[in-house]
């Protein structure tokens, strides 16, 4: 996996010419090591986004603007380096150039900050969880208001129709005589009424395929009253199978990709909405081997990236399957086998509020069923001395260590600061007059009276640090 980048340089180019192409393949394979070696959306140059030629600027700051390895046999070709072209490669062999992404499943071991604030969250996460809940019926009848809240996050996966002509161009399972895939049409699922039963503000997750089912994407966002704000990409390997299919009408190129948008209503403000939103822990681009037969499954990593970006517990899935039940979601679609859903049950989890600061857990009350372990102590600023803030019960909260962890605007950090030395100072200062009052009322007791304390050795403002981008590939300053 380490040389596969450097193989494919060599390979591709040592027909050129003999001993320059076998230079090449040297000094591909050098160069792979130095420069490739690099995380999802990095790696390789232009690999990820259309096969481009890796010798440019993904391959580190010395190949910056080097055709390199042509294998001519003269002394310049031999000391240029060669080029990992990837795009030729997969006209030669049909293999994508995401195939050659390296560490695509990294655990974060090499920024320790990252993986710990990603634990974190996954354990706050799992600990206030609802139970898996599910429910199996027709979205084209099925009155959504009915389900007994409304939701924080909504995921959407329609069977567009461009699902069905992807299942039959890549040999997709044969229906039985009469019987046909479901498709629903861009206003069917524009019909849906998400726009009743998503709360103000609230993020819907729109699965729009590659092809003419992008545009619909962002017509059905606009109907349900949400604005585009985020694009996740799904990158599609075939490691495995090494197939490619064609089956976009009047395309040009081999779709390798799906994405995902992303749809924000109402106002959510990333310096101020921290208990609403945690920005930046994880990119918008996922890589995985693409499904065989032309299955509409979809990357697992999505739902992690969901729960680790929005603070709302009311999530919902529509077009679920059996695989797609999961803790913490209500799952909604026609290919369910059974049901689960009682809306006074689901509804019941989010009732009441807790303390952010609560140094110990809150217990449910005594007019509600136990059906969820109370939620854990939770802050929503880094302040040890902060008091009690409540919460409405549908949020996730956060904890010390999160907060601390996560990567926060330099907007955010000042202000945290600011309100921080503000805090400090007003302190200071009342341990200040308190201890001159008790020097005062004493020496009144001897017949003595002090004057009024001089301003200038009252205790001053503490300057306010500057800072820059936080992230948890950086240490703060």
């Amino acid at each position: 996996m380490e040389d596969g980048g450097g193989g494919v340089a060599g390979g591709s180019q040592s027909s050129s010419g003999g001993k320059g192409g076998g230079g090449g393949r040297r000094r591909g394979g050098k160069r792979s090591r130095r420069g490739g070696g690099t995380k999802v959306g990095g790696a390789e140059g232009g690999g990820v986004s259309g096969g481009g030629g890796g010798g440019g600027k993904g391959h580190g700051k010395g190949d910056s603007g080097k055709g390199g390895g042509r294998g001519s046999g003269t002394a310049a070709a031999a000391s240029s380096f060669a080029k990992n072209d990837y795009a030729q490669h997969f006209v030669d062999t049909g293999l994508r150039p995401a195939n050659f992404i390296r560490d695509s499943h990294a655990d974060f071991e090499e920024y320790p900050k990252l993986k710990e604030l990603i634990e974190r969250k996954d354990e706050l996460v799992s600990a206030r969880a609802t139970p898996p809940t599910y429910k199996r019926v027709d979205l084209k009848t099925f009155d959504l208001t009915t389900l007994g809240t409304k939701f924080d996050v909504i995921l959407v996966d329609p069977p567009w129709e461009e699902y069905q002509q992807r299942k039959a161009a890549c040999g997709g399972a044969m229906l039985a005589e009469g019987e046909a895939d479901e498709v629903w049409t861009p206003q069917d699922i524009m019909d849906l009424r998400l726009d009743l039963v998503g709360e103000n503000p609230s993020f819907v997750f729109l699965w729009a395929g590659s092809g003419a089912s992008l545009q619909w994407g962002r017509a059905c966002l606009k109907q349900w009253g949400y604005r585009r704000c985020e694009d996740i990409c799904w990158v599609k390997s075939n490691r495995e199978t090494g197939r490619n299919h064609h089956w976009l009408p009047d395309s040009v190129v081999a779709s390798t990709t799906e994405h995902c948008l992303v749809g924000i209503k109402g106002t959510v403000k990333r310096n101020h909405d921290g208990h609403l939103i945690n920005a930046n822990i994880d990119t918008d681009v996922m890589l995985s081997e693409e499904p065989p037969y032309g299955a509409t499954a979809k990357p697992a990593e999505l739902y992690a990236i969901i729960e680790r970006f929005a603070q709302g517990r009311r999530r919902l899935e529509l077009f679920g399957e059996d695989s797609n039940i999961r803790r913490g979601w209500l799952t909604v679609g026609r290919a369910l086998s059974s049901s689960n859903h009682d809306p006074a049950e689901w509804r019941a989890h989010f009732e009441g509020s807790f303390e952010s600061c609560a140094e110990t857990a809150p217990g449910p009350r005594r007019d509600q069923p136990v059906r969820l372990p109370p939620p854990p102590p939770a802050r929503r600023y880094n302040f040890d001395d902060e008091p009690p803030q409540e919460l409405p019960n549908h949020l996730l909260g956060t904890t010390v260590e999160i907060e601390s962890l996560r990567p926060k605007s330099p907007t955010q950090l000042r202000e945290e600061a600011t309100a921080r030395a503000l805090r400090q100072h007003e302190q200071a200062t009342l341990r200040a007059q308190q201890v001159h009052e008790t020097e005062r009322a004493a020496a009144a007791e001897m017949g003595i009276e002090l004057p009024p304390p001089d301003p200038a050795s009252m205790p001053t403002m503490p300057p306010v640090p500057s800072f820059r981008e936080q992230s948890p590939f950086t240490a703060p300053r």
